[in-house]
């Protein structure tokens, strides 16, 4: 559990460190950083919002790992992810591992890098629609790589994509036309999305 905490905090810090550096470079100044990747107060209808979309993004790949018996291999093999959580059993320190994992080691520190950093940026330099999309199709790019390690299968690699590339999208949509340029909304959706997938695949599948 601590290493897990350790690893969490890690994580956090490396990917926060890219927009720092990138920001002081720029800057001069650390001051405003936070401000700038969107670590701020969002709005309650961004939020709500969020709440709503992280389950049109979990509900797709989980219905799929109920009907289709490749799927739920991918899912459950040990070298995942939801497979190693689904191995330590039910129980308070899996219970914490696995919050710890899908709101914070993930989403927290994907969303500081991918939707605090990288969007924000193209957005700047392309515009909202052409940034945006370029931010989401590497965020689907990225999620397909690291799943190819576990599979070859076509169909699963296909859907890891799209899933996360379409919640990238809506996430930087809510981040910056409703939540006023906050990546909370992204960071609520991201992170229920990921606490529904861990769970259901590793107590209840």
């Amino acid at each position: 559990m601590i290493n897990e905490l350790i690893g969490t905090v890690l994580q956090i810090l490396i990917f926060a460190l890219i927009p720092f550096l990138v920001y002081l470079f720029q800057k001069k100044t650390a001051k405003g950083f936070f401000d700038d990747i969107g670590l701020k107060k969002s709005t309650k209808r961004a939020n709500f919002l969020a709440i709503f979309a992280c389950l049109l993004f979990a509900a797709p790949p989980l219905i799929l790992t109920l009907v289709s018996n490749d799927f739920k291999a991918i899912m459950i093999d040990p070298n995942s992810l939801t497979g190693k959580i689904r191995e330590m059993g039910m129980g308070v320190q899996t219970l914490f591992i696995l919050l710890l994992m899908a709101l914070f080691k993930t989403s927290l520190a994907e969303e500081i890098l991918f939707r605090g950093f990288l969007a924000k940026r193209l957005i700047r330099m392309a515009g909202f629609v052409k940034g945006n999309i370029i931010q989401a199709v590497l965020f689907g790019m990225i999620h397909t790589v690291l799943f190819a390690f576990t599979t070859n299968n076509p169909v699963f690699l296909t859907v890891i994509f799209i899933i996360p590339a379409i919640g990238a999208y809506v996430s930087v949509y809510l981040n910056e036309r409703i939540a006023n340029g906050s990546i909370i909304p992204g960071w609520i959706s991201h992170g229920l999305a990921n606490v529904l997938a861990y769970s259901f695949v590793g107590f209840l599948l």
